[in-house]
């Protein structure tokens, strides 16, 4: 599961910069929710009453949240603006429930493959979000146009290939979250082995 926010924005130069090579920065913390019982089919109830917000009234098991910004600076030359330095960010953030208290060693040891599969799945949203930061990185850094001194067609073409990346890419997400949640799938079988005694 996967909540995600973007925006764009552009900072002026004066006189002539040479482009920076495109990398965008990246950051990554996680945080947990505390969830308890004795057996798989309690922590799943916590899970149920307790886990992140996924739309209006259900709740997800665990959650990557990112938010992008694209920026850049540019300058005006001879009546083509140019981006001299694209500037990307990536904010990453996993929310995982961790047990508190005691739990038996077979329950501590199916609790621990299911944390297991679903940080795989959550960490495969985040290469996801990455690859898109460094896709919108690359192609900023790229953009030239012929513009007056206000560069507004610059900021708009920004902003339409930035809106186009993140569109290709959250469809990826969704796509990933489809197979993984379809019945059979991934996440199906990684409840059925924590509550499967």
């Amino acid at each position: 599961m996967r909540l995600f926010a973007c925006s764009c924005c552009f900072l002026a130069l004066l006189g002539f910069v040479a482009p920076s090579k495109a990398a965008p920065k990246v950051t990554s913390r996680t945080t947990t929710f505390p969830v308890s019982g004795a057996t798989g089919d309690a922590l799943l109830k916590e899970l149920e009453r307790k886990g992140p917000k996924h739309g209006f009234t259900s709740r997800a098991i665990a959650q990557t949240r990112y938010t992008m910004n694209s920026e850049a600076e540019w300058n005006h030359a001879r009546g083509v603006c140019a981006v001299t330095r694209p500037m990307v960010r990536l904010d990453i953030t996993y929310i995982y429930p961790e047990v508190k208290g005691e739990t038996s060693g077979p329950l501590r040891s199916r609790w621990q493959r299911f944390m297991a599969g679903i940080r795989k799945h959550e960490e495969q949203h985040g290469r996801l979000a990455r690859e898109m930061a460094a896709e919108a990185d690359k192609a900023i850094a790229g953009l030239k146009v012929q513009d007056g001194k206000a560069c507004g067609k610059l900021r708009a073409e920004m902003k339409r290939v930035v809106a186009a990346i993140v569109e290709r890419y959250e469809a990826r997400q969704r796509q990933f979250d489809v197979v993984e949640h379809k019945s059979g799938g991934n996440v199906e079988g990684l409840v059925k082995r924590l509550v499967t005694k």
